[in-house]
């Protein structure tokens, strides 16, 4: 099959969602296909031949600067005073270029739908002149996503893969337009031929009977981030102190719904106690609990910005304990977890609601401790740390645990997707 993964937004620097884009993509032509990646991009405009042949196409992104600082300063007039938004405008201050993105692509000033049919456009010439046999339209933006499966429908089979939620968004800002989020989505999945979703969020679809008529077209598939670790010429951006107990997170911190508070509180109690510890947080963050933290405690938190996946997965691989802060979301699971699995480390989970879809991954790995945030046990996180560091999982036993997590897993279920939607047609 000749097979185009549209992403939407696809920049030099990829996410942690297009990461596994790239990865079931590649995987596939390891298997005798041929596949593409293509998407806007704020930096780049390109196409070039990547790992296993695989192409990526970059378009420029249609964001004129005058318009995008036009959009910029409207939105950033409009923050208040709260916590979030004044995060929200130090953030903006520190990454100006994407806090432009953000803008434009989230404030009621940008045309997003003019963006979007752009981009199905560019998307439908690409299928003509290349004649595809399938697309899969990827789930980030979902306006993207809907212009591709509307201009492609009846001319190429169009696979929904759903990596982030839309409809059942569960954060404060999105509830007011959840019922049209539902109706925006239902009507796209009416459209398209399959979807393509992670487990979590299938079965809160099957749950409701708002997309019961679709149930069918529906197919769950965790992030394939289950691998070996691949040899890197990137260094640790930490050196971790081998006389203390390292823990390090990657990834975004948020006060609203990823906040580090109650478990900073707990390795406050045991710093003050005397216990030899140091948490290492990696990436963006707009958390004034984790700064307040690092205030009291300079030797014992340290925050470094965001860096590339690959330097991060080898200060990961450095790090005694790797820490993990679920959702305050019951609809989604950090494609982290999966990264951290097949590293074999032990880790440490957070779990901040009873009802966290992350917990029955962590029950299942070995060299695991989950700290619940509305039952903060100190002595059994302090026991945890004592017993196993230094202890590891050895990946074949990862692959056996989690097999529906690798990037094999995935390649094979995208590719029975397609072969039975061009069975049928």
């Amino acid at each position: 099959m000749k097979i185009l993964f549209a992403t939407g937004k696809l920049n030099s620097i990829l996410s942690a969602t297009h990461k596994i884009v790239y990865q079931t993509a590649q995987e596939l032509q390891r298997q005798g296909h041929r596949c593409y990646v293509c998407g806007f991009s704020l930096d780049t405009e390109e196409e070039t031949s990547l790992d296993n042949g695989l192409t990526a196409i970059r378009w420029n992104s249609p964001l004129p600067e005058d318009k995008a600082q036009k959009a910029f300063n409207l939105y950033a007039k409009q923050l208040g005073g709260d916590k979030r938004n004044s995060a929200r405008k130090s953030f903006m201050l520190r990454h100006p270029v994407k806090s432009l993105w953000l803008a434009y692509r989230y404030s009621k000033y940008a045309d997003n739908a003019k963006r979007a049919q752009l981009f199905g456009k560019r998307v439908k010439d690409l299928v003509l002149r290349e004649k595809f046999d399938a697309v899969v339209a990827v789930y980030m933006p979902f306006e993207e996503a809907e212009s591709v499966c509307t201009q492609l429908c009846g001319i190429v089979p169009v696979c929904l893969y759903q990596a982030d939620p839309w409809g059942l968004h569960r954060l404060p800002e999105f509830a007011k337009n959840e019922a049209e989020h539902i109706k925006q989505e239902t009507a796209l999945f009416a459209k398209a031929d399959h979807i393509i979703t992670t487990p979590a969020l299938h079965r809160l679809y099957l749950e409701d009977k708002r997309y019961s008529p679709y149930s069918h077209k529906m197919t769950p598939l965790n992030f394939p981030n289950i691998k070996p670790a691949a040899q890197s010429s990137e260094k640790s951006v930490f050196a971790f102190d081998s006389d203390y107990t390292n823990l390090l997170f990657c990834g975004l911190l948020d006060d609203e719904y990823r906040s580090p508070k109650i478990f900073l509180q707990a390795a406050g109690r045991l710093i003050d106690e005397g216990r030899k510890i140091k948490i290492y947080f990696l990436g963006t963050s707009t958390s004034r609990d984790m700064q307040s933290f690092a205030a009291r405690y300079p030797q014992n938190i340290i925050h470094h910005e965001a860096v590339s996946f690959d330097r991060a997965f080898a200060t990961m691989k450095n790090a005694d304990f790797l820490l993990n802060l679920s959702n305050t979301l019951d609809n989604q699971v950090p494609s982290k977890i999966f990264d951290y699995f097949s590293l074999g480390k032990p880790v440490v989970n957070v779990q901040k609601i009873k009802n966290c879809p992350s917990r029955e991954y962590f029950d299942r790995y070995p060299l695991s401790f989950t700290f619940e945030d509305f039952a903060p046990d100190c002595r059994g996180l302090e026991n945890f740390l004592s017993q196993t560091k230094g202890k590891a999982v050895d990946f074949e036993t990862v692959k056996e645990l989690f097999e529906d997590a690798t990037v094999e897993y995935a390649a094979r279920t995208v590719e029975k997707v397609l072969t039975d939607i061009l069975n049928d047609k």
